[in-house]
């Protein structure tokens, strides 16, 4: 049986997963590893989707990669990246997804210079739930916690990553519905054209 040594911190781009999961693994402890780096380093990246300004991943091999990293590490690792769900199941021993409210992360992304149609697209991802789904259908619903981040700095969110971890914190997989909150504010219209 594997040792489930991974806890996976996702979300979409511009939620706060690499310096969450700095802290996380910090306090922990823990080896941080980013699923960009490794992408990187194992070759997994393939070409440039110029349209939307990013690159493709060959998703086999960096799960290959993966599985070998987490399979052979006697230290408890803490794995971010916009694509988590493609760190082995078998491995994962919690997954937070990363929360912010689409309002605040279209003009975070907007200050990352991020082409408009990146912005568009993350911020689509984040309204309709799109990470949380990813890791739902990945690591099951019981092992899947949400952190919104809105109004958190790194440190804040990193200790409820960490009250998460503890089985103390977070919330169930499904808590955040952005849709609803920003229609009963009535401020969903400011995100669809």
């Amino acid at each position: 049986m594997k040792r489930q040594n991974a806890v996976v911190i996702t979300g979409t781009p511009g939620t706060g997963k690499t310096s969450v999961a700095e802290v996380v693994a910090d306090r922990l402890g823990a080896k941080l590893v980013s699923l960009n780096l490794i992408a990187a380093e194992s070759g997994a990246l393939s070409t440039k989707d110029y349209v939307r300004d990013t690159m493709l991943i060959k998703t086999g091999q960096l799960r290959k990669a993966l599985n070998r990293l987490l399979k052979e590490s006697e230290k408890d690792m803490v794995v971010e990246g916009h694509f988590g769900e493609l760190v082995p199941k078998a491995h994962v021993r919690m997954a937070i997804v990363l929360r912010t409210n689409p309002l605040v992360l279209k003009d975070r992304l907007r200050k990352r210079g991020y082409p408009a149609e990146k912005v568009k697209e993350n911020v689509e991802a984040e309204l309709l739930d799109a990470c949380l789904i990813s890791a739902v259908e990945t690591f099951g619903e019981g092992v899947v916690r949400e952190v919104d981040t809105t109004e958190m700095t790194p440190e804040d969110a990193a200790e409820q990553v960490l009250l998460a971890i503890d089985g103390k914190g977070g919330l169930p997989a499904g808590s955040i519905s952005w849709v609803t909150r920003l229609e009963g504010e009535g401020r969903l219209r400011d995100l669809i054209p």
